[in-house]
């Protein structure tokens, strides 16, 4: 394992301070140097930005210090403030860093490591509110910047599910569905991607770990506003590397050995789950995969106007973070990690247009917030020229206005509304291969002088999720749900049988989550003939019958161009409802498939399926399951298929 580098903060302060103090005395002691431009002074708020102190000063912070040979010189992270001292990463040295970097047409290697950073609901117009109003921002200075639209697969605006399927599996789909296309098909994201070629994965949030953002970079869900204990379980089966956010009380059962079904996983995949700032930092060199998750739920520990001893802000996150998964690479394949603000979407949430509440102060310093965890990423990135950082959002969060006489005025930006708006998303990046998000040419005195939004020409959200792809070696990684199947990885098996039979019973065993009472079982199969009836039976723990329901009668034909139907802020597909689906009778019955949903009566861990023939299952029939769901939630990875007149195959079972 790499050298562990551990630093206790206040001996880096007090270094900071001493080495400022020699800076100036040395200054004093030599000639008066030519002046140099005044640049005009901007306007500020009355209350200035400070990093928000929320590491204890007894615990040591790990922090790489790797420089390799021919890199730039990259100052020191600052990862604490004292609300007395402004403090802040973006210095002139960074900035002087990264110009220096840039100007280098060879210093960006082939890329092993991605970094994304997401500050969730953070506009075009919240960044350059922040410019002028909150100080130098460090992301603004990155070579690569685009306009992102951030519309959903229908063409209206996005949630953070949509939004984060977008930039996580390079697909367009429907509001709510996390790396689910709108007919169920699952979408395979950047960190199956990452696993497959053996780096280690990282998720980062100060919002709770099975909220959406993070959701999209490790599940798969038709719809997050129903499922949130199945995308916990889910994430536990997925079972990241490094897991930091909120929602303790959330994933702890799942780490006792008493009355739960998915403890032997984490015993398996030795995950280990921490909630204090103290233990995360003692257990840094532990071999085992590192779940930090705390027990604040509604916390404002990482906002920019609050403090707390109890949990890391996101800075400090962020930087153990990368010094973690830097420090755990032993294999030397790299690693992906996602990292989100959450509070830029929390802080646009809280305008109530009704009574004038505009909470657009909180938005633009919740800018400056993530734009200090970028520095921090952009610090790694510098040092370690094969890692390739893209900072984004998945949407914008409240419609925010840019006014006449903004620029003096502060009360000219305006958020007039609590939700979601279609307005575009600013896109930064650094790193070789992030050239294909750039839509704004700039020179270096450009990028220090601000953006030219208006000259930008916006693409769609999901070229992101299509890069990062790209960056990690799959050219065909995400598409257009529509036309491109390369990155659709539902749950598909293939059912043979092994000689005639009038009937056909199969049982799907649950090595993962299992299903919970009132859970809906959902799934298509192409039986042999149109008048193949089929049973479904949920099994309890001691194989008890607890659901017999048979295939409804109504009809539904997704073959005749039906439209998704919206209700409000949910969407209606045709996963949702229980239906026999029409065959396609200009083709032959091999070209229809039912769709199966019924719901759970009580806890079990086997699905008992059995097909009835009107006639006989001739020997070597072949019988076709897809998208089985549970709750609106993916079952790839642990279903184990049983028989007595039946094989199956299939990526998406349990080898036995």
């Amino acid at each position: 394992m790499k050298k562990i580098s551990f630093r206790i903060l206040s001996v880096l302060l007090a270094l900071l301070m001493m080495f400022s103090i020699v800076a100036c005395n040395q200054e004093s002691a030599q000639p008066s140097p030519e002046p140099t431009p005044v640049e005009p002074e901007k306007p500020a708020l009355t209350t200035k930005y400070y990093m928000p102190a929320g590491w204890s000063t007894k615990v040591t912070t790990p922090m790489w210090t790797t420089k390799d040979e021919g890199t730039v010189t990259v100052p020191d992270a600052v990862l604490e403030g004292d609300f007395e001292t402004e403090v802040t990463n973006v210095t002139p040295e960074l900035k002087a860093a990264l110009a220096a970097a840039v100007a280098d047409p060879d210093y960006f290697k082939d890329v092993k490591n991605v970094i994304v950073i997401i500050s969730d609901g953070m506009g075009i117009t919240h960044v350059q509110a922040s410019e002028v109003w909150s100080g130098d921002l460090i992301m603004t200075r990155l070579p690569n910047v685009g306009a992102s639209k951030t519309l959903t697969r229908e063409g209206i605006y996005t949630d953070s599910a949509a939004g984060g399927t977008a930039l996580s599996a390079g697909y367009k789909t429907t509001k709510l569905f996390a790396n689910v296309d709108a007919e169920g098909n699952d979408l395979k994201n950047v960190s199956e991607l990452a696993r497959e070629q053996g780096k280690l994965v990282g998720i980062v949030t100060n919002a709770e770990l099975a909220d959406a953002t993070p959701a999209c970079y490790s599940i798969h869900n038709k719809n997050r506003s129903q499922g949130w204990t199945k995308m916990c379980e889910q994430e536990v089966v997925f079972g990241a590397d490094l897991f930091m956010g909120n929602g303790y009380g959330d994933y702890s059962t799942y780490f006792t050995s008493t009355g739960n079904e998915l403890y032997p996983i984490t015993v398996a995949n030795n995950m280990k789950l921490y909630r204090q700032a103290s233990d995360i930092v003692n257990h840094f060199a532990d071999d085992a995969k590192m779940w930090a998750i705390f027990s604040a739920t509604a916390n404002k520990f990482a906002r920019f106007d609050t403090t707390s001893k109890n949990y890391p802000n996101l800075q400090q996150m962020t930087a153990y973070a990368l010094s973690w998964l830097d420090a755990h690479d032993t294999a030397d394949k790299g690693f992906v990690v996602m990292i989100e603000n959450t509070y830029t979407d929390h802080f646009g949430h809280g305008n109530t247009p009704l009574d004038g509440s505009d909470n657009t102060y909180g938005i633009v310093k919740e800018v400056q917030s993530t734009d200090e965890a970028v520095a921090i990423a952009l610090k790694y990135v510098l040092e370690h020229p094969d890692t390739a950082l893209i900072v984004t959002a998945d949407h914008e969060t409240g419609a925010t206005q840019l006014r006449d006489g903004w620029e003096t005025d502060f009360s000219q930006v305006r958020a007039p509304s609590g939700n979601h708006s279609t307005q575009n998303v600013p896109v930064f990046a650094i790193g070789k291969g992030t050239e294909a998000l750039n839509s704004l040419e700039r020179t270096e005195e450009e990028r220090a002088a601000g953006l030219r939004w208006a000259e930008a020409t916006p693409y769609e959200n999901d070229r992101i999720g299509q890069v990062v792809g790209a960056l990690l070696g799959d050219d065909t990684f995400g598409g257009d749900v529509a036309t491109d199947d390369s990155s659709k990885t539902s749950p598909k098996f293939e059912i043979t049988t092994s000689a005639v039979a009038n009937t056909l019973t199969y049982t799907l065993e649950m090595t993962g989550p299992w299903i919970q009472k009132g859970n809906y079982i959902q799934f298509k199969i192409k039986p042999v003939s149109s008048s193949d009836k089929i049973t479904v039976v949920v099994q309890d723990k001691d194989g008890t019958p607890s659901t017999t329901a048979e295939l409804p009668e109504t009809v539904f034909s997704s073959t005749d161009g039906k439209t998704l139907e919206m209700n409000g802020y949910y969407a209606t597909t045709p996963l949702m409802k229980a239906y026999k689906q029409a065959f396609v009778t200009t083709s032959g019955f091999e070209d229809g498939w039912y769709q199966v949903s019924v719901p759970a009566n009580s806890k079990g861990n086997k699905l008992v399926i059995t097909l009835t023939s009107s006639g006989a299952f001739p020997a070597g029939s072949k019988i076709g399951m897809d998208d089985l769901t549970i709750q609106f939630a993916s079952t790839i990875g642990y279903l184990k298929f049983s028989s007595t007149n039946a094989t199956a195959s299939g990526a998406c079972l349990v080898a036995e």
